[in-house]
């Protein structure tokens, strides 16, 4: 059943946490009626694969209380005695929501391990599999601003949950009763919660398939005071690469991020420290990886005295080649991308002999775009070779079941000493080489807040609205994924091809309130550029409706 939603007062005598009663009490004191319905008018729901949020009082914020009902959920869902891995990072009271949701599972029968503390995301989806667990829950906001946290969970096949599994526990959560102030009494089995530590054998995972040509190459590399630094360091001696040139005030965990302009590595202006750090030690390298560590985002050294943050489309299309020309197999060999990133690595992938699936955006569905295929007739297995999507996150490993930017930083480092190695090049030309082979690729992004305006409602309008022109260009196909298109999910996604072989997507974030558009640009070099008319077209697009 559906319990009715909670009074202010209710609420405190839940909440353990004396910070956040301190806060919902200061409103109730000022009679601060706006405050008290942001609060609680409404409820955290399940996103991209897991809730996200604000931290502070109330059931449409993360804190102690929503984190109790989540467990509480999750163990009424898993089978009786389920194994459940849980992680948390280094942000604001990510231990003590890991260490609620044990005590909590373990409590109601279950067998939780927790992860050493402030852990990558990628080795907690590595640890679901690896122990065999029925599911695994990471505490984490990844790149979201400093207030905010979250919780991620993965199913026992070790990738996010999908539907109709998130919505499963999105109902279980909203039928949870306020759990009572105080921790239950430990469970059934005293030894559970245990602690764990798989570093070490996800290290040999991820490094099983890295190929290494040439010698040493210096980076500059910025953890985005993150988890990332420690595992990271150990994977690039494993290499013989040494230990990165690091950002000094970014290398230690802050809650806070007061060193870094933004936790979102796909904000340029945030590679500008790890930059500068490059050219003080003379290399062409500078690499970031975002605080929970499953993204990688990489500035290389262009032309004399210019430096070139790559776009995640670009980084794709440099990992699918590297991928593919590392690996032996044929057409078993499985690329995934999602249907916003650019169209480069389905073009690599096909002229390199491998098979290219376009899956919804999300690695939900990226990390399981073999599982999909079709049984082969000739008995072998569809292997995933590459996985990408724009927002910098790359698999490179099947093993792990997720975006892991430690691993990508590794496969990136020995793509830059195999160029070095052989050509003398940097990753640049190896991109001005397969622009030569498939022709101009280029892309960008525009990003509309919403200031208020539900995304979904935005999406709506714009399917009303239909344009049949972007700028000059004509709108030649619309497609919306909200029909379901290809077999696909459905999705609040719309594409739209334009005559000169433009593609324009558009979608509402899983996890702030923000329209994205993507933007892509194919043919020859074209002056001028068509790429900015384009980009302004899509913005005035959506500001003109909101």
């Amino acid at each position: 059943m559906n319990f009715p939603a909670p009074t202010p007062e209710e609420w405190l005598a839940a909440d353990p946490d004396p910070v956040t009663r301190a806060e919902l009490q200061e409103l109730m004191a000022s009679g601060d009626r706006e405050g008290i319905a942001d609060r609680f008018g409404d409820r955290l729901r399940f996103g991209t694969a897991g809730i996200r949020g604000p931290m502070g009082a109330g059931p449409n914020r993360m804190n102690r209380v929503v984190v109790r009902q989540f467990a509480a959920a999750l163990a009424g869902w898993l089978p009786e005695s389920a194994g459940v891995v849980i992680g948390h990072d280094a942000r604001l009271n990510s231990d003590m929501f890991a260490s609620d949701i044990a005590l909590l599972l373990a409590a109601a029968g279950c067998r939780p391990l927790l992860l050493a503390p402030q852990s990558p995301t990628p080795v907690l989806a590595f640890a679901v599999t690896h122990f065999g667990a029925q599911a695994g829950v990471m505490v984490t906001a990844s790149h979201n601003p400093p207030g905010d946290n979250g919780l991620k969970l993965y199913l026992a096949d070790g990738a996010q949950v999908i539907p109709p599994y998130d919505h499963e526990m999105e109902a279980a959560m909203a039928a949870q009763p306020l759990p009572p102030a105080g921790l239950p009494p430990r469970g059934p089995d005293p030894q559970w919660p245990q602690s764990v530590d798989v570093v070490d054998e996800y290290l040999n995972t991820i490094l099983s398939n890295v190929t290494l040509y040439g010698a040493f190459h210096p980076l500059a590399y910025t953890p985005l005071q993150g988890v990332g630094l420690p595992v990271l360091t150990r994977a690039l001696e494993r290499i013989g690469n040494g230990l990165p040139f690091v950002v000094e005030d970014e290398a230690e965990p802050d809650p806070q991020f007061r060193n870094v302009v933004s936790p979102n590595p796909e904000n340029h202006d945030t590679l500008a420290k790890v930059i500068r750090r490059a050219v003080q030690i003379d290399t062409p390298l500078a690499l970031a990886t975002d605080p929970d560590a499953d993204r990688m985002a990489a500035a290389v050294w262009a032309y004399e005295n210019e430096w070139r943050v790559l776009t995640g489309d670009e980084i794709g299309a440099l990992l699918c080649d590297w991928m593919l020309s590392t690996t032996r197999g044929g057409d078993e060999r499985v690329v995934a991308s999602s249907i916003v990133s650019g169209r480069l690595v389905g073009r690599i992938a096909e002229a390199r002999g491998a098979t290219h699936v376009e899956t919804l955006t999300g690695f939900k569905w990226i990390a399981r775009a073999a599982d999909n295929l079709q049984p082969r007739a000739d008995g072998r297995r569809w292997r995933l070779v590459f996985g990408y999507e724009e927002a910098l996150g790359y698999a490179c490993n099947e093993k792990v079941r997720d975006k892991d930017g430690i691993s990508a930083a590794l496969h990136f480092v020995a793509l830059c000493r195999a160029l070095v190695a052989e050509d003398g090049w940097a990753p640049i030309q190896r991109l001005q080489v397969l622009m030569e082979e498939f022709g101009l690729h280029r892309t960008e992004q525009v990003v509309v807040k919403l200031h208020g305006r539900v995304g979904s409602e935005v999406m709506d309008t714009i399917r009303r609205a239909r344009p049949d022109r972007l700028g000059a260009i004509e709108v030649v196909e619309a497609t919306d994924y909200r029909d379901g298109v290809g077999g696909l999910h459905p999705a609040d996604v719309l594409r739209f091809d334009l005559a000169d072989g433009s593609r324009v997507s558009l979608r509402p974030s899983g996890t702030e309130p923000l329209i994205k558009g993507y933007m892509e640009v194919v043919g020859d070099v074209r002056f001028p550029d068509p790429l900015p008319s384009l980009s302004e077209a899509v913005r005035e697009l959506i500001l003109d409706l909101l």
